[in-house]
C-alpha cells in the first residue's frame, strides 16, 4: 500500500493548496487510490469508516470515524486503519505545526484502542502543507517524546526511523494497550513532492 500512496500522491497533491482541509485532502487521496489499477487489484480502500459500538443499555453508538481503511480480504475485522492529520499549516492568524493535534487527536486514537482495536498495526499520515517535512518530523517526534508516558510508549526511545522512500519520511512508534501492543507507522507527505525528489 505504501508504494501505491507514493505513486498517486504527486498528482493527488496538485489538486489542493496549503490551506486545504484534512477531509478534502484525504478524500482526494482515497479517490486516487481507488482509481489506481495496482491499488484496485490488491485491496479495497474505504473512506470514513464509521465505527459502531454498544452502550451499557445495548443501544448502538458511534465510536468514531477512521479516515480510511484498507481491506485485504472479505473479513470485516481484517483492515489497516489510516488516520490523517495536517502539519505545518500557515493560518491567517499565523503558523502552527499542529504536531500536538497529530498526537493528541490522531495517534492517541490508536493508543486508546478507539481505532484498530484488536489489531497489531495502524498508520498515521501527516500532510505537510508547508513542504518542510524535516521540521514536521522533528515536531511530531518531539511531541511523542514529551508525551511518551501518556502514549504508553513501549520503551524510552519512543520512535524508530524507517527507510525513507522517494519523497516520504517515515518512522514507527510502539504502544502498550490494555491487552496487546500496537505498532503505528507514521508517513509524512509533502504538499509538493516534486520539489523533494532528486
Amino acid at each position: 500500500m505504501l508504494q501505491s500512496i507514493i505513486d498517486v500522491w504527486p498528482d493527488c497533491a496538485k489538486r489542493f493548496d496549503s490551506m486545504a482541509l484534512e477531509n478534502h485532502i484525504t478524500d482526494q487521496l482515497v479517490l486516487s487510490l481507488q482509481r489506481d489499477p495496482q491499488s484496485r487489484k490488491n485491496w479495497l480502500v474505504v473512506p470514513q469508516l464509521k465505527l459502531l459500538d454498544e452502550d451499557l443499555a445495548g443501544d448502538v453508538v458511534t465510536k468514531g470515524f477512521i479516515d480510511f481503511v484498507i481491506y485485504f480480504d472479505l473479513i470485516q475485522e481484517n483492515y489497516i486503519a489510516y488516520e490523517c492529520k495536517r502539519l505545518n499549516v500557515n493560518f491567517d492568524s499565523g503558523f502552527e505545526s499542529l504536531a500536538d493535534k497529530y498526537v493528541d487527536k490522531g495517534l492517541m486514537r490508536y493508543v486508546s484502542a478507539q481505532y484498530a482495536q484488536g489489531m497489531p498495526f495502524g498508520v498515521m499520515v501527516g500532510y505537510v502543507l508547508d513542504n518542510d517535512v524535516q521540521a514536521a518530523l522533528e515536531a511530531v517526534k518531539s511531541q511523542i517524546q514529551k508525551k511518551k508516558g501518556k502514549l504508553f510508549c513501549f520503551d524510552n526511545l519512543p520512535t524508530s526511523d524507517l527507510p525513507t522512500l522517494s519523497f516520504t519520511f517515515r518512522f514507527s512508534s510502539t504502544h502498550i494497550r490494555k491487552y496487546a501492543v500496537i505498532e503505528v507507522q507514521h508517513l509524512l507527505l509533502p504538499l509538493t513532492p516534486g520539489d523533494l525528489i532528486e
